[in-house]
């Protein structure tokens, strides 16, 4: 049997984020994220008729804590379960806190939570200049549910098309780009979606990739892994 652990810690990745100004508070700064895996080509992440990943830009930081516990108060009253988490959106030269929210049916839901947030002493940015596919870098904090497929690769037990494959370090930003480029143009199977993730272990933190594929291929991820700790063990 697999082992199975719930460990904490965040995904960076790099988003196309457009402005969002029907079904939200009036006023209030509000991104969607065009297309939540990038990488990968397959039509089954499309879906444009509802809500898919939102950013509710706020004022100031909030902690996750406190996220966490006026997401569960929500999930009382609501018709559906919302997942809300901590992030941090760099655009250019800013960084701007936003809670980052899934799980909604419909885009009437974004208002009811943003109302529900503010009861809850939550401030939301005004809005901005209207941004369309603009490139921005999230760092998202979360639960990893992880069920051991081989030695540094796990499943993601909440999350079947997601995987993670341990890394001996996190590269910056640019460089993990390059690297992924180069390794997408040498790879017989390109059709997936990678970022960086960091989670916490054994008091430790653990280096990872997180890899999206409906049709997760263990092969193929130990490949990929594979590839990428050659390239880092060249730079």
């Amino acid at each position: 049997m697999a082992k199975e652990k719930e460990v904490t810690g965040y995904i960076f990745k790099e988003e196309s984020v457009s402005s969002l100004a029907h079904s939200t508070l009036p006023g209030s700064y509000v991104l969607e994220i065009d297309h939540p895996f990038p990488g990968y080509y397959g039509q089954d992440v499309v879906d444009h008729t509802k809500p898919r990943s939102t950013l509710l830009v706020t004022k100031q930081k909030y902690t996750w804590e406190s996220i966490l516990r006026a997401a569960d108060k929500f999930n009382k009253f609501l018709d559906f379960k919302l997942k809300a988490s901590a992030s941090e959106i760099v655009d250019g030269n800013k960084v701007l806190h936003a809670i980052r929210i899934k799980g909604m049916n419909r885009f009437e839901d974004i208002r009811t939570v943003q109302n529900a947030f503010v009861e809850e002493g939550f401030s939301f940015m005004k809005s901005r200049k209207k941004v369309e596919n603009r490139t921005v870098l999230i760092k998202l904090k979360k639960f990893f549910g992880l069920s051991e497929l081989a030695p540094n690769i796990y499943k993601d037990t909440n999350q079947e098309k997601m995987a993670y494959c341990v890394i001996p370090q996190k590269p910056n930003w640019e460089l993990f780009r390059k690297i992924t480029t180069d390794i997408k143009y040498n790879i017989v199977d390109k059709n997936y979606d990678v970022c960086l993730a960091s989670f916490y272990q054994n008091d430790c933190i653990v280096d990872a990739l997180r890899v999206y594929k409906p049709k997760l291929d263990p092969s193929l991820l130990s490949e990929i892994r594979s590839l990428y700790c050659k390239y880092l063990e060249d730079y």
